[in-house]
């Protein structure tokens, strides 16, 4: 029986050793399943073998519908301070919320310490008044300190993505005296990779990186191996900008400096990242014309995502009067000649299609800083040759699938208009009006989606929001102006009708 007994024991410790290997490749699903059932039997020390092989963002992630207060706790006061701060980050704003609700002082003092004071700011944001008050209340002075400094610059600049946890160090210090202060300092830093240097009057006047430190002679000054040619950024610097910035100098943190060029924080690429995401989303959203959605789809309640829509809906259908008002004046056309009415869909989602194309690739540009000044004119001209090009291949096209649709597949018929030339004549006739428009259409819609983002930016409207729409909108307007004017004029007396 004993026997048995340590059989079993042996193997489900082998079973528990398996799931803690196999949780490395777990979907999201199954790893959610697994942390529950360990919280459910209180296994601490499998719980901590979790978070010691599994990211905590991806448990996170795993777990982020929970919204059972007692498990989050548990899980929390189990894995212990070298994983609850980065842990706790990663959960959702209301996750957190229910935590900070619960907590008592001396935890939350607790996490508050283990915790980056950017990180910190991160969450006060999305909590009630009264939360980011008792956690204020129970932060250290100098980390209250630091924490009201960066609630109170303006959303998505520089001030509000720095962290005021960096290393800095005297110009005159040796290696071997900096080495030290790195120990010393390190753990509470946000980076040691890069070491900022600053001279007797607390300016700063260079770099260092992690590499250059441990492979020079100890006796070298922090002025003898430093980065002179650093770059820096102000406080109400755009958060995009500065996404650039580290782009284009392939950068892993920067300072953030005053007038005096004093430095009063860093900025580290993990901040980045999460700001060029977040602003990719917002272009994707803003060209979709749908509100920049805060949380993932499965997430959002329907009301808020009928929300996001519906204005955007709106505005486009009154966008549309333009499009209206043109028809209305060529109705008589329309009902005298039918076949016009065939082909105009054709048209209209062509051209906006070219303007979507072109509005597209300049945002995008504009997005990543790839203009300089002057090139304006440089752009347009490209885009014109690309624009006729591309009318020329459509209108070819064009031409040809009209003709066959009205030919073979006899949509739109052109029977009843009485013409010396014959059916096969006004086809070819259609035909080419719908070539010509198309030509037309193109060659304007691309020129449109190409300016209108500029335009944007120099009156200082985000390009993503105002082009959608807009661009849209005109050529739709000329589109039709041009079909109805070219028929009305050109082709209608070449048919003698």
């Amino acid at each position: 029986m004993e026997n048995e007994e340590k059989e079993l024991l042996e193997e489900n410790k082998e079973d528990s050793e398996l799931d803690i290997a196999e949780a490395k490749n777990m979907e999201p699903n199954e790893l959610r399943e697994n942390v529950l059932d360990i919280v459910s039997r209180k296994d601490a020390k499998q719980l901590r073998e979790i978070f010691d092989n599994v990211p905590n963002i991806d448990i996170a992630e795993a777990i982020d519908d929970v919204d059972d207060v007692t498990i989050l706790l548990y899980i929390i006061r189990v894995i212990g301070t070298e994983y609850s701060a980065d842990f706790f980050s990663d959960l959702t704003s209301d996750q957190q919320e229910l935590i900070i609700s619960s907590f008592t002082d001396a935890e939350i003092l607790k996490l508050l310490e283990n915790s980056f004071a950017d990180d910190i700011v991160d969450t006060l944001e999305e909590m009630p008044a009264n939360l980011v008050h008792r956690v204020l209340k129970v932060a250290p002075k100098e980390l209250r300190k630091d924490i009201n400094t960066l609630l109170n610059y303006e959303e998505d600049t520089a001030g509000s993505l720095m962290t005021t946890e960096y290393l800095e160090m005297k110009d005159t210090l040796t290696v071997e005296e900096v080495i030290e202060e790195v120990r010393k300092k390190g753990r509470d830093a946000e980076t040691i990779y890069t070491i900022f240097v600053k001279d007797s009057k607390r300016t700063m006047v260079g770099t260092v990186d992690l590499d250059d430190l441990i492979f020079a002679k100890k006796t070298d000054t922090m002025n003898d191996i430093m980065n002179r040619d650093f770059v820096t950024c102000q406080v109400n610097d755009d958060q995009e900008e500065i996404a650039n910035m580290f782009k284009r100098y392939d950068l892993n943190a920067m300072a953030v400096v005053n007038k005096e060029n004093k430095i009063i924080g860093i900025i580290t690429i993990d901040d980045i990242v999460d700001i060029i995401v977040e602003e990719a989303n917002e272009d994707i959203s803003h060209l979709s014309n749908v509100s920049n959605m805060e949380e993932p789809y499965l997430k959002t309640p329907i009301l808020k995502i009928v929300l996001k829509c519906l204005p955007w809906i709106i505005v486009l259908m009154v966008l549309q009067i333009g499009s209206a008002a043109i028809t209305s004046q060529f109705d008589h056309l329309i009902s005298s000649f039918a076949i016009l009415a065939v082909f105009s869909p054709l048209i209209l989602d062509a051209g906006g299609n070219a303007g979507g194309q072109t509005t597209t690739m300049i945002v995008r540009s504009l997005a990543m800083d790839e203009f300089e000044k002057g090139d304006f004119k440089r752009v347009v001209w490209k885009e014109f040759r690309v624009a006729l090009l591309l009318a020329l291949a459509i209108g070819a096209f064009a031409f040809g699938w009209t003709l066959f649709e009205m030919a073979v597949l006899h949509i739109g018929d052109v029977s009843y208009l009485q013409t010396e030339y014959g059916v096969i004549g006004a086809q070819i006739l259609v035909s080419s009006l719908v070539a010509s428009t198309l030509v037309v259409t193109m060659i304007i819609s691309r020129m449109i989606g190409c300016t209108l983002p500029f335009f944007a930016k120099i009156i200082h409207v985000d390009p993503a929001v105002m082009c959608g729409p807009f661009t849209t909108t005109v050529v739709d307007i000329v589109s039709l102006l041009t079909y109805f004017l070219l028929w009305q004029n050109v082709f209608a007396p070449l048919l003698n009708i």
